[in-house]
């Protein structure tokens, strides 16, 4: 169990990592080969695929970094944890992935990402 929160620090790390054979070894060793990623931008499979997916957020949004605002909050093979986008003049994207562990590899196997803070009681947020 011990190998699990790595993946998390191992995850934002490739978020932050601009060389593409050092992001490869990243995204290898914290996501299954399959995983799979949907936030509401986004709905893909597949290691590459979600390599895409971070290049082409950093051609938008530039040299921001992704920063944890959370520490992870797990229980069997799901866990959940905040995140902010820092972006280079200063503003912030807030947002907060619920996920799906592969417990026998370490690694995770779904990510479902959701952007800004909980909709108001009795109002909903869809997509």
């Amino acid at each position: 169990m011990s190998a699990l929160p790595k993946c998390f620090a191992t995850l934002l790390a490739a978020w932050n990592e601009y060389d593409p054979v050092k992001l490869r070894a990243l995204v290898e060793a914290s996501l299954t080969e399959n995983v799979a990623f949907t936030d509401p931008h986004y709905q893909i499979v597949g290691i590459d695929a979600f390599i895409n997916q971070v290049n082409e957020v950093r051609a938008r949004e530039g040299q921001a970094k992704l920063m944890p605002t959370s520490g992870v909050d797990m229980h069997h093979d799901r866990a959940r944890y905040g995140w902010v986008l820092l972006r280079p003049d200063g503003s912030r994207f807030d947002g907060f992935d619920a996920v799906k562990l592969d417990l026998e590899q370490g690694k995770i196997r779904r990510i479902d990402g959701f952007f800004g803070s909980l909709p108001d009681v009795g109002t909903a947020n869809i997509s």
